[in-house]
């Protein structure tokens, strides 16, 4: 982050950051939205607001957006002249409906994924909207500049995780390890490993399904080794840095977005993206001397501290600090 944004921000009313949300279900995507929202509220001289879209369709759903969002939601945003308007994926349909579109109010965009850069997209159109990005992934903003379509500046916080990695010494593997197949991404290949793993012999479990956070929390901590199988085209993946941050030997796949944090060999095996290749790693794991799988946890808890999401909200606080600054310099598109 460059030092010009390190600046102090005025003592004058507090600025309202306006979000918006449609939450039918948990996603990666929601947590980190959530995230920012927290990191709003945790800066001085500003506080969040949330609209929301559609009603949750069960008491548990709406439980669930409480929990990430513990504030009472807005009716609809009605943004002052200074407020700023903070969206994320296809919030860009909520401020046109609701008639926002012609504000002069300055706009975060937050992009979470490399499918913003795909061509002919809807979420590729709204690249052109001014807006001052944030991307996730230095991969992610390498991605939307190479549109050649941004209209604004394009900055990159790197996904901060929630937890706080164990550092504890690494333990030698129990007899009979705790393998965690996280597959819900990708539920075929997850099913295909996991008929090689049972025709070896090898205990695991396969999460065919996104769990509520605190289960899925929990079963990275009971487990010795997560196999973790994202998209090939993620923005970030943070299932795998969770996964380090827990202690565990993690296996995941190169997916773009994880470029930033896994080392192959170094924090994590990235075997290639196919069964033969993922059970190879998993016998590798299972083989692995002590000496190494130390030396694997202490290099996959330094790329998660590197990763806290105190580091994430810093740097988002110093460029709200500069939010006019930097919306009344915008990059013009070519």
């Amino acid at each position: 982050m460059r030092n010009w944004l390190r600046i102090g921000i005025p003592r004058r009313r507090r600025r309202i950051v306006w979000f918006h949300r449609e939450y039918m279900r948990f996603s990666g995507g929601h947590l980190k939205h959530a995230h920012y929202f927290g990191h709003v509220q945790d800066t001085r001289g500003f506080r969040a607001k949330l609209a929301l879209g559609r009603k949750e369709p069960s008491e548990e759903l709406t439980r669930e957006r409480e929990a990430l969002w513990p504030v009472p939601p807005a009716a609809q945003w009605r943004p002052a002249e200074r407020d700023v308007l903070f969206l994320a994926g296809t919030d860009w349909r909520y401020l046109k409906a609701a008639g926002l579109e012609h504000l002069p109010n300055a706009r975060i965009n937050l992009i979470q994924h490399v499918r913003h850069a795909h061509a002919g997209s809807e979420l590729c159109g709204y690249l052109r909207r001014r807006a001052i990005r944030i991307c996730v992934s230095a991969e992610v903003a390498d991605a939307i500049v190479a549109t050649g379509q941004t209209n604004g500046p394009v900055l990159t916080i790197p996904n901060g995780v929630d937890l706080v990695p164990d550092v504890g010494p690494a333990k030698p593997l129990n007899r009979s390890p705790e393998i965690l197949i996280v597959g819900y991404k990708r539920p075929a290949l997850a099913a295909a490993l996991a008929t090689r793993l049972d025709q070896a012999g090898i205990p695991h479990r396969a999460l065919m399904d996104l769990l509520a956070r605190p289960a899925f929390l929990d079963a990275l901590a009971r487990s010795d080794i997560a196999i973790c199988l994202p998209h090939p085209d993620e923005g970030f993946y943070l299932p795998a840095l969770e996964a380090m941050a827990s202690g565990c030997v993690t296996i995941t796949l190169d997916c773009i977005g994880n470029r930033g944090f896994a080392r192959a060999s170094r924090n994590c095996l990235m075997p290639r993206d196919d069964v033969d290749s993922l059970f190879h790693a998993t016998k590798a794991a299972l083989d692995m001397a002590d000496e190494e799988r130390r030396r694997m946890r202490a290099e996959a808890t330094k790329v998660v501290a590197a990763h806290s999401l105190a580091a994430e909200r810093e740097r988002f606080q110093a460029i709200l600090g500069n939010v006019d600054r930097l919306w009344q310099s915008p990059v013009p598109l070519p």
